[in-house]
Parts: C-alpha cells; sequence; structure tokens
C-alpha cells in the first residue's frame, strides 16, 4: 500500500505545487487558461495522434469497452436525472454535471498512473476509452447543449465544428497515419509528438491546482458531495455490475483498464463546457477538487485490488 502511495505522489505534488502557487497569487485564473489551452490545443491532440498511430487497436477489449459505456450512460443519466429534479439546475448544467461524472480525467491522471503500474494491455484499454470519449460521448453531450441552446441544429454546422475539434482533428490524423502505413517511429515527427504529449500531465495537473485554489471555499457541500460520490463510489460499482451481467466480467482484473478509469476524478472538460453554454463552473470545480484529492483512496485500493 505505501509504495503504490509512493507511486502517486508525483501526480498529488504537482496538483498541490499548483494549488499553492495560485493561493499565494503567483499564478491566477487567467494563467491557468493559457495552461488549459496548450493542453487542449497542442498537447492532448499530440497524445492522441501518438495513441491512434502507434497503439495496437487490434487489442482493445470490446467488451470492457462496451461495459464501461453503457455505465457511463447509466450514471450520466443519473447525474442529469439527480441534479435537475433534486437540485434544481438548468438544463444545460444538469447536462455538464452527467458529462462531469460521465468522463473521467483519464488524459491527465488515469493514463499516466496505468503507466507507472500496469502493463501494455491496461494501457491499451484506456486509450481505447479516451479515443471513444473523445468522439462519441463528447458528440452526444455536444448536440444535446446545442439543441438545448438553439432548439434546432443546422447538421452541416454541427459536424463542421465537431471535426474542427482538435481532439477530432487529432484521431483523423491519427487514423491517415495507421491506414496508410506510414512509419513514424524514430522520426522527428514522433520526437515532437513524445514531447508534447510528456507536457499533458504536468501541465494539466498544474492548471488544476492553480484552478482550485481560487474555488477552495466552501467546497463541501450536498451538491459537490453527492457527485463526488457518484463519481468515485457508485459509478464503478455499476460498471462492476454491467460487466458481470452482460459480458461475464467477474474478476475485476479481466477489465482492469475501464475499472481504473472509473475509480478517476470527475472530468475537468466540462469546465470548458460550462464557458462555452455560460454556466457557472463554481461547483463544479469544487465537486472535481473533492474527486481529485479523494481519488488519491480509490486509485490506492484500486491499484492494490488489481495487482
Amino acid at each position: 500500500m505505501f509504495q503504490v502511495f509512493l507511486g502517486l505522489t508525483p501526480f498529488i505534488g504537482i496538483t498541490l505545487i499548483g494549488y499553492l502557487l495560485g493561493y499565494i497569487k503567483i499564478f491566477d485564473l487567467q494563467k491557468a487558461r493559457i495552461f488549459n489551452l496548450f493542453s487542449f490545443y497542442i498537447a492532448v491532440p499530440a497524445l492522441i495522434i501518438k495513441l491512434v498511430a502507434q497503439s495496437d487497436v487490434g487489442e482493445i477489449d470490446v467488451s470492457q469497452i462496451s461495459s464501461y459505456f453503457l455505465m457511463q450512460l447509466t450514471s450520466g443519466i443519473f447525474a442529469f436525472l439527480l441534479t435537475k429534479n433534486t437540485f434544481k439546475r438548468s438544463i444545460q448544467e444538469s447536462i455538464i454535471w452527467a458529462l462531469t461524472v460521465a468522463l473521467s480525467n483519464h488524459v491527465i491522471l488515469v493514463l499516466p498512473i496505468a503507466e507507472i503500474f500496469f502493463a501494455g494491455s491496461t494501457i491499451t484499454q484506456i486509450s481505447g476509452i479516451i479515443l471513444m470519449d473523445s468522439v462519441v460521448l463528447l458528440s452526444i453531450v455536444s448536440f444535446f447543449l446545442e439543441l438545448t441552446v438553439k432548439k434546432r441544429i443546422k447538421l452541416f454546422q454541427f459536424l463542421r465544428n465537431l471535426i474542427l475539434n482538435p481532439m477530432i482533428l487529432a484521431i483523423l490524423i491519427g487514423l491517415i497515419i495507421r491506414i496508410s502505413k506510414i512509419n513514424i517511429d524514430e522520426t522527428p515527427f514522433e520526437y515532437i509528438l513524445q514531447r508534447l504529449a510528456a507536457c499533458v500531465m504536468p501541465v494539466g495537473l498544474f492548471a488544476i491546482g492553480i484552478i482550485l485554489s481560487f474555488y477552495s471555499k466552501k467546497v463541501f457541500n450536498k451538491l459537490t458531495i453527492t457527485i463526488s460520490i457518484l463519481k468515485l463510489i457508485i459509478s464503478p460499482l455499476i460498471l462492476l455490475i454491467l460487466g458481470y451481467t452482460f459480458f461475464s466480467l467477474s474478476n475485476p482484473i479481466n477489465f482492469a483498464g475501464a475499472l481504473l478509469v472509473s475509480v478517476g476524478p470527475c472530468g475537468a472538460t466540462s469546465i470548458v463546457m460550462c464557458s462555452a453554454y455560460n454556466v457557472s463552473p463554481e461547483n463544479i470545480i469544487k465537486a472535481i477538487f473533492i474527486s481529485t484529492f479523494a481519488s488519491i483512496f480509490t486509485f490506492l485500493f484500486t491499484i492494490n485490488l488489481l495487482n
């Protein structure tokens, strides 16, 4: 257990450094936004291109990915109904809460942790979930958010905006490289991708730490605690039930990748959605705050369970 905790300390440390430097006002929210823009438009797309172009897609476990997607739908719908009916939030905010629960912080946190503690197969499954979320989940959420704002959606304009999303573009570039059988191994292009992809975790966690420092007052309320419990405890249990019931995945080791992603903290992508749809991010950031630090314990438990 202690060895696992030591393995997690770099992730905790980078987040705390960002938090402390934000708290003493060396960095502010504008600086954090610049870090996030770099991650969103440069570092994360580089990582996705690398994943698509160089990962073995044939090793992706369809039953594992399917059970995870069903869990996302179940927990996301539950989060939407809970926030809309119980906490009386707007439809737009409730949809973003659904995304916050359904989407883990897998690119910035879960994938780097998996690379420390697990072998290639688990990393491949997590990579598959990242790609699925980038295409399917974000497309569904974006569609419903656009529908609530505009009532009528111009399909061509929606698809154009979707394709121009940096993560979708990165997937398309990766697919072109893969289908064309272009070997990028040990090339300057691969070197650039590696260096940019290596920035995802430290830059992302540092930015999250800065943002959290500006919303650390009155973090705990009924909404943020409920969402954190739903994300860190209930969602993994739903995954275990669905995996066992529909895909005969009785041993957690059989879907280690999906389970590891499910115990990760709330997805930070929802902060971007708040800006785009004029929704206050305060409680969402507080839920990310709680779930990020509480996930230390869910990661400790899950890593020990799977090893």
